[in-house]
């Protein structure tokens, strides 16, 4: 699965270059979180944890490896909806989902194609700051509540609200490790089991 992916993100790249899609360079972050831009300027990470999605029709819960790396994201989501395991890579606003078995689809409408795909759309160029304990580039987030020790607790941005309920330290970083994300009929919890910034083990 993972050979087939790396391929995806191959021919992912490629495609991007094909069409052009140049990435501009990071927007301020605004977070009133000590430390919000050196984490949301973090280049290489991976989080392996758990995610349970409830929707207004399903609820379901999958294990989750997120690998960050400069302006690519590649994700598995194994055990939702009995389909094994889906990838997703997403660079800039182009997006391919690999189904396994050969069924992969391109789309430059992200979240049009989570939808289809899992049955729950998210911004997944949001998400990615997110998880991180930041609020995304872009509008500002709204509401926002701290712990006693500067680390955010709650936030709102772009109708979605979050709800940060623990953070551990991994190694020189504290990082969330229980996130609650509400929005557009969609509930979602995010468990990190383990964080590795850097370069992520091959």
């Amino acid at each position: 699965m993972r050979g087939r992916l790396r391929l995806a993100a191959v021919s992912l790249t490629v495609l991007a270059a094909a069409t052009s899609l140049q990435g501009c360079g990071p927007a301020p972050v605004r977070s009133g979180m000590p430390g919000s831009v050196r984490l949301a300027g973090l280049e290489r990470w991976r989080l392996e944890g758990r995610v349970a999605v409830q929707t207004a029709d399903d609820a379901w819960q999958a294990s989750l490896s997120w690998d960050h790396d400069g302006r690519q994201d590649r994700l598995w989501i194994s055990g939702p909806l009995n389909q094994g395991t889906v990838s997703i890579v997403l660079q800039d606003d182009l997006i391919l989902v690999n189904e396994g078995s050969g069924n992969e689809s391109i789309s430059r409408d992200p979240e049009g194609l989570l939808k289809e795909k899992l049955g729950f759309s998210i911004p997944l160029p949001s998400l990615r700051y997110w998880v991180l304990g930041v609020a995304a580039p872009g509008d500002a987030g709204e509401e926002m509540e701290f712990y006693p020790d500067g680390r955010l607790k709650h936030f709102k941005q772009a109708e979605w609200s979050l709800d940060y309920e623990r953070y551990r330290d991994w190694d020189q970083f504290t990082l969330p490790q229980k996130v609650s994300i509400q929005g557009r009929s969609l509930k979602l919890k995010l468990f990190a089991d383990e964080w590795t910034v850097g370069n992520p083990p091959s």
